[in-house]
Order: C-alpha cells, then structure tokens, then sequence
C-alpha cells in the first residue's frame, strides 16, 4: 500500500491528509426560483458550509427558456431556473463570487452557464481571473446514463473541449470539467464499472485537447472527478483508493505525464441517492452518514451528503441542515481527521483494492477493445452493460413527487419575465441579433464559441436562444 501524497497517491493526494486541510463541504442546492436558491445559499453558508453546489432545472439543462413549449411543467422541479444572467445574478445576490468556490452541476449548456457565470463576475467588480470553482461540462456520462443532452455526441463533445480550451487560458481557478463515474454507478454499473467509466472518458477528453495542440499534463492537471459512496462501507472507501492508483499509473504510461498534480486524481463524492428509501425516511441520516464515512476513509476532497428527504423532494431546510451537520459531525466530532491515512495496513483493504484492481483492469481493457468509450456509447455496448448490472442488482426505488403549487407559479413567473425580454421569435429585432449571428458563424466555422458566448450573454440572449444558435442545423424562425 502507498504512502500518502506520494505516487501513485492511492493513499491520498496530500501527505498529512486531513489534519492539515478538509474535505470541502459542499452541499448540492437549487431550489425554484433564483430569489430562493440565495436565500438557501446563505443558510448554508451561514452554517459553515464551506463550497456552493449549484443544481439547476431540466429546462436549463435542456437550453430551454421558461417560457418554451417544451418546459411546461418542469421549470423549477429539480433545481433553480437560469434564462438570463440576471437569473445567476439574484442567485448569488449578495454573495462575493471571488469569495467563494462554486461548483456548477450543468453539462450541456455548460458554456452558456460559464458565459453568464463571466459576465456576472465583470458586473461584480470580479475578475474573471479570480473566479474559483468547478464545471460539470462531462457529456460522456449525459449519453451513456443521464440522457439530458441538446446536440450530438460529437458537437456536445467539441463544445465541452471548448470550455476546457477557455478555462486553460482564461480563467486559472476553475475546474473546467469534472470527469464522472458516479451518474453511471447510479444507473446500475458496479464499483467496478464506475471507475472504468471515469478512466476511459479521461482518455476521450486527452485525446481531443492534444489534437488542438493541448499537452497532456496540462489539461490533466485541471480535470476533477465525481464519485458515489453506497452500504458497503470498506469497499467504497478502498474504490476510492484503486481509483486514484490507476489514474495516476494510466497517466505516467499511457500519456506520459510526469507533474505529480496531472497525476493526483481529485474527486467530489456524493452520497448515493439511489441508495435513499421514501419508506421511514428518517433512516436514509443513518444511510448518507454510513456513505460518507466512506468517503472520508476513502479521501475524498469535497463532499455532498444526500439529505434524509431528498428521496421524496428538493430537500427542505431542516434535511438540509442535518446533511450538511452529519458532515461537521464527522469532521469536529470524531477522529476521522486525526490521521493522514487511518485505512493504511489493513488487510482487508489491500485485498479490496487488489480485487477491485483487477476489475477495473478487466472493464477498461473491454472498453478499449471496442474503440474507447465514445464508441462504446454510440454502439449501445456499454449502457446495455450497465443495465443488465441493474437488472441482476436493482436496489432501492426512489419515489416521484408530482409538481407542486411553487413548481406552477415559478414557471408563471419566468415565463412572463422571459416572453418579453427573450422571446423565441423575437431574435431578429432584438438588440442581440448581431452577437447571435457572430455566435452561429463561429460555431458553424469550428471556432471555439465561449467569447462569442460571452459577448451574446453581455447582450441578454437568452439560454433558449445561445442554444439555438449553436446548433448545427439551426436557423432563425420567421417572426410573426
């Protein structure tokens, strides 16, 4: 076993561990509307949560405005409404954006939500240099698990390098895509399998900035990942272990690299909310506690634990709380912290991790076979494989609300704000035509799109219409 911060770092990334620096706890929030997404922020922090999680809703993942067709009755269901920048300004209303560290939950309109989170920075006195935080930007895992996508594969690709491309050169603080195993373990992949999925996509992302003249070691070093803790306590922790071992050897040998932070995997863990029961729901504390345990055995850098109601609804104010007190717990309250590595030496955890090991081995080696795990996913291989795992390996079902009486009068209220300011048809006779136009030649002629972007945003365009204009086969409606 490994010596912690030194390589290949599956004891930990950082030689004291915890006892010099924690886990970043950063709990996922959304709420409806942007005036109540603040108000939870501040709760949060007011807590001590010490890193904030945007979630945003399906029609903002989609690139749809409010006020389309197409979102009736899901806008603010599962996270916050964002049409315009000044959606994302009363979001962080009173929050200084060069203060805090921000982790975006947003992959296909990543770049239109990078672009806002920018000029939200310039009208703040921020500069865009001093912004902190991570993209979620990883459309692999939106084809093979999550399925909220906007273009094809290729293009959702090309424009998640595009923010990888800016962030390397604009913006230093930001992580400008999180690399995730965790949506396809939550979809029915093992252990195994999740890490697999993770290692595999690196290799797609690496491959696709060295052809734009990216080195590997510097785009590696600015990756991220995401992971899920589930029951198996020991097991989940050693996961953790076998992940960061393989990336750091797959780095060396396959791409070369040899500075040690493109070769220290950092991960954000959530709890697993597949794992949470809607039946006695004051047990899922004592399920995301046992979760998160292993992902603080396990080294994890940042945290999200589920809250207790979260299998039932966007969780409230005292579920919250107590998921964000369970990981304060954790870190004050016990001796989890006290050691750099407190799993190093056990025999139990070598054999996991050795086991754990060869699967992973067997997974990728599969994965490779086939072409990568872009053709995995083109060729239905590999999601077959991740559902006939969930078929053997169900676990618990987690229940659907229906809409609420907020969810109704949230998407009211942005319809009619955005029917006026951002309306679909109205994108040749408003002042943001220009920038629109300069948006779809750019990404028609393959040329990066995040300062086209970016001046769009300045201009008001709405998330709806940036989606619009990006799109390959896209053109502007007649007006009425």
């Amino acid at each position: 076993m490994g010596v912690p911060g030194e390589f290949p770092y599956d004891a930990g990334i950082h030689p004291a561990g915890y006892t010099t620096r924690l886990w970043t706890m950063r709990q996922l929030a959304g709420l409806s509307s942007a005036e109540s997404t603040n108000a939870r922020f501040r709760y949060l922090l007011e807590m001590g949560e010490t890193g904030l999680s945007l979630a945003f809703d399906l029609p903002t993942q989609l690139g749809l405005d409010p006020d389309d067709p197409a979102a009736h009755g899901e806008v603010g269901r599962t996270g916050v409404s964002v049409a315009t920048v000044d959606d994302l300004a009363e979001v962080f209303d009173g929050i200084p954006l060069d203060k805090v560290s921000v982790s975006f939950t947003i992959n296909a309109t990543a770049p239109m939500l990078l672009a806002m989170w920018i000029v939200l920075a310039e009208q703040t006195g921020v500069a865009p240099a001093a912004l902190r935080g991570t993209l979620q930007n990883e459309m692999l895992k939106e084809f093979l698990a999550r399925k909220a996508y906007v273009y094809d594969l290729p293009t959702s690709v090309r424009y998640g390098l595009d923010v990888i491309e800016y962030c390397l050169r604009e913006l230093p603080g930001v992580n400008p895509v999180s690399v995730s195993g965790g949506h396809a373990r939550e979809a029915g992949a093992d252990a195994a399998l999740e890490v697999a999925c993770a290692l595999a996509s690196v290799d797609e992302y690496l491959r696709g900035m060295v052809a734009r003249g990216h080195s590997a070691e510097a785009v590696a070093a600015r990756f991220s990942f995401i992971f899920g803790t589930d029951m198996e306590l020991l097991k989940e922790a050693a996961k953790l272990r076998v992940a960061r071992r393989r990336y750091a050897e797959r780095m060396r040998s396959l791409w070369g690299v040899r500075d040690p932070r493109a070769m220290k995997l950092r991960t954000q863990v959530n709890t697993f909310g597949s794992a949470l029961a809607y039946q006695e729901p004051l047990n899922n504390i004592v399920r995301a506690t046992v979760q998160a345990i292993a992902a603080v055995l396990g080294g994890t850098q940042s945290l999200h634990v589920c809250s207790f109601d979260e299998a039932v609804q966007t969780p409230g104010p005292l579920g919250a709380r107590i998921a964000l007190r369970t990981q304060q717990i954790l870190a004050e309250e016990t001796d989890l912290a006290h050691y750099p590595d407190p799993l190093g030496g056990s025999r139990v955890i070598e054999q996991l991790v050795e086991t754990l090991g060869r699967e992973v081995d067997d997974w990728l080696e599969r994965i490779d076979a086939r072409g990568g795990i872009a053709e995995c996913i083109r060729s239905g291989w590999l999601e077959g494989e991740i559902e006939d795992l969930a078929f053997h390996d169900p676990g618990p079902v987690v229940g659907v609300t229906a809409p609420t009486p907020v969810e109704s009068e949230t998407r009211l209220l942005q319809a009619e704000r955005h029917t006026t300011t951002g309306g679909r048809r109205e994108i040749t006779r408003r002042p943001w035509g220009d920038e629109l136009d300069r948006l779809r030649e750019d990404a028609a002629a393959g040329r990066n799109v995040m300062p086209a972007l970016i001046r769009a945003v300045r201009a008001r365009a709405t998330i709806g219409q940036l989606c619009a204009a990006m799109r390959p086969d896209d053109h502007v409606p007649e007006s009425d």
